[in-house]
């Protein structure tokens, strides 16, 4: 089989990630190099390669003489995660605040619209990395390469969550219209105030996924 080149391995990586993030390839099962070449129609190599990728960011593991797993995240590891991007996140949003400018809220707008097109369609994935592209882009936005670089690597396992989050009854378009509540608070240049908003917006989202982890609809 012909090699794939480096785009074709980002999308055997990205395929993978997606999958494991929508759910299509549950926590705690098994990968294989053979079985997901397989089914992806692609040589091991690009396979291996995006394995190798997903246990860096903590997404699978590899377990003696049981093979590759697909992480399984309990309560208490959802909860740190959440604590630690409650944190991050606030602060971001607090120095986003102070140096705001027209084209940084007219960007986050643009991410609303976005949104709030899917959300008519209850597309959960498409929802969901709409979702995680604005949460990093506040990251970016806030001026900070170091809570940036961390966020990044936060965000892939709290991207495991989001469809779990936004899955729940009705939390699409509160999700959404929090989401406008933020990029108010942002606006209005007080960064004590947004960081206070967007704190409660991440409890909220802690809320919603540790229901759908503990089995809630």
């Amino acid at each position: 089989m012909i090699e794939l080149n480096e785009v074709k391995k980002n999308s055997v990586y990205d395929y993978l990630f997606n999958a494991i993030r929508s759910g299509d390839i549950k926590p705690g099962q098994t990968l294989t190099e053979r079985g997901l070449a397989e089914k992806i129609g692609v040589s091991r190599t690009p396979v291996r390669e995006a394995i190798r990728k997903l246990e860096e960011q903590g997404i699978v593991t590899h377990e003696p003489h049981k093979g590759v797993k697909v992480i399984t995240l309990s309560e208490e590891k959802v909860a740190q995660l959440y604590d630690v991007r409650e944190l991050l996140e606030g602060l971001a949003v607090r120095r986003l605040a102070e140096c705001q400018t027209p084209q940084m809220i007219e960007e986050l707008r643009g991410f609303i619209e976005r949104a709030e097109k899917e959300a008519v369609e209850n597309n959960i994935r498409e929802l969901a990395e709409i979702n995680s592209e604005f949460h990093l882009a506040l990251a970016r936005l806030s001026g900070n390469v170091y809570l940036e670089t961390i966020m990044n690597m936060l965000q892939t396992q709290i991207s495991l969550m989001m469809s779990a989050s936004l899955s729940t009854s009705g939390r699409p378009l509160q999700n959404i219209e929090e989401h406008k509540g933020l990029i108010d608070a942002i606006r209005s240049g007080d960064g004590e105030f947004a960081e206070s908003i967007a704190k409660h917006h991440v409890r909220k989202a802690r809320e919603h996924a540790m229901k759908k982890l503990a089995g809630g609809e």
